[in-house]
């Protein structure tokens, strides 16, 4: 591993293909976004947060709401300096990941608000969660966005000029996630192009070890393949126009016939028993037992995947036993898929509201960057934050150096892949795959229309 400040360049890089729009104004302690209930979204009994040095006189606990998915250390870490130095508390709320979105888009008609909460990156998550009316509008907030990479706060500024999410964290990645051990055992490395990866997982299948494993019963892991698979197959067909006309619905997801290789490509590997026994009783969990004792060579993961085997088989198997490599393409080793960072966002209805505010400034605060980035490494999004990189991010920054890295198409889309994950659970049943395409495009063409998307009327 090595030590590295963040460079604006490296990241506009990344992410230039985000910027929506310019920023906005706001008042500093509510939302001032023309909905005249917001002022009195924020309680003046909340306990506010306390000034330099000093306690708040009437302690409170906070909640904060996040994906079980997600590494809860770092934040544990910063909950316990930011307790040590107001008072309050601040309770974690795991919800599963796979029906992460839908759970608090339930707790928020139920009127049951978290304090704050993590979210997905990008404007999206504003149409789902009408923004408008119930979160707080970060845009002009003092002090906030002083250290945040502009190209970032361009990513999370909606065409109003609105934020309604502090971004915090880091970029990640998805891809091929593998155990070098096994890959030395069979005498085998990273594969040039998607042929040579077949060829691969059949060597290591010989060797009697179990070449790919899917999380099919948690759902949402067997999407990753597809995630990863589009940055590579489809992005070079389709370009950038084929994402805006997707998003306009000048474009139907059926329609692209690399899309549909995907779902080929996926029914493949269970066809030629790539998969573990019994792929429909996959786990996450189980998944990372298995890659861990060397019983599973590989699986097509995020990287929240690192800090988890990390807990399990300590820092010397992540840095010198984990490999990573991006889903190859049919004539190159492929495109590296990398994420936004997620945001923090509080609603205005919460009942700690003050505080809450005045927690994020604190998880923002360059001390509590840094101890972020120290529990949990990765290329940050904050000016003169230090990181100490894994071996496997390293191999990502290595793609997004050469300009061989594109993020993630969902960070792209307003209109969402809906049931996605349930429809691949019946695609590995089926094995249908004109079915689980037109499923898929379908869903999408209903979650435009359900969130009245201009094109999806």
């Amino acid at each position: 591993m090595r030590k590295m400040k963040t460079a604006a360049a490296l990241l506009t890089i990344c992410l230039v293909v985000l910027s929506l729009a310019a920023c906005g104004s706001s008042n500093n302690n509510q939302q001032n976004n023309g909905n005249s209930a917001n002022a009195s979204n924020a309680p003046a009994n909340n306990a506010a947060g306390a000034d330099e040095g000093e306690k708040a006189k009437d302690p409170v606990t906070l909640s904060f709401v996040i994906s079980n998915t997600e590494d809860t250390v770092p934040y544990t870490k910063i909950f316990e300096a930011y307790e040590q130095k107001t008072g309050n508390k601040v309770e974690l709320q795991a919800l599963p990941g796979g029906d992460y979105d839908n759970l608090i888009k339930t707790r928020f008609s139920t009127g049951d608000f978290p304090d704050l909460f993590l979210m997905q990156p990008g404007t999206k998550q504003y149409v789902k969660l009408r923004a408008d009316e119930t979160l707080k509008d970060w845009s002009g907030e003092a002090g906030v966005w002083d250290n945040v990479i502009e190209s970032i706060k361009e990513f999370q500024t909606d065409t109003n000029g609105k934020v309604y999410g502090v971004p915090f964290g880091n970029t990640g990645m998805m891809g091929v996630f593998y155990n070098k051990d096994v890959f030395a055992k069979v005498g085998v490395a990273p594969p040039k192009n998607y042929a040579d990866l077949i060829e691969i997982a059949k060597k290591i299948k010989a060797a009697g070890i179990t070449p790919f494993y899917e999380g099919v019963k948690d759902g949402w892991p067997s999407q990753v393949f597809y995630f990863t698979g589009w940055v590579s197959d489809v992005d070079p067909a389709v370009g950038d126009e084929g994402v805006n006309k997707l998003n306009a619905n000048a474009l139907k997801l059926n329609e692209i016939p690399e899309l549909k290789t995907l779902f080929e490509k996926q029914k493949e590997l269970k066809d030629l028993d790539l998969f573990q026994k019994n792929v429909m009783a996959g786990t996450y969990d189980e998944l990372q037992n298995e890659m861990g004792d060397g019983k599973v060579a590989m699986a097509f993961m995020l990287d929240g995947i690192v800090p988890q085997m990390e807990k399990k088989f300590g820092k010397e198997f992540v840095t010198d036993k984990l490999g990573f490599f991006p889903f190859p393409s049919d004539t190159d080793e492929g495109t590296a898929m990398i994420t936004p960072p997620n945001q923090l966002m509080v609603p205005t209805k919460s009942k700690h509201y003050d505080a809450a505010v005045d927690l994020v400034k604190f998880m923002i605060e360059k001390d509590s960057v840094n101890m972020f980035y120290a529990n949990h490494p990765g290329i940050p999004i904050f000016k003169d934050a230090t990181s100490v990189l894994y071996p496997v991010q390293e191999t990502v920054q290595k793609f997004i150096d050469d300009g061989k890295s594109k993020v993630n198409v969902q960070n792209r889309l307003t209109a969402s892949f809906g049931d996605f994950a349930k429809t691949l659970q019946n695609f590995f049943l089926s094995g249908d795959v004109d079915a689980a395409i037109n499923e898929f495009s379908d869903n999408y063409q209903k979650d435009g229309k359900a969130k009245r998307l201009a094109g999806f009327e």
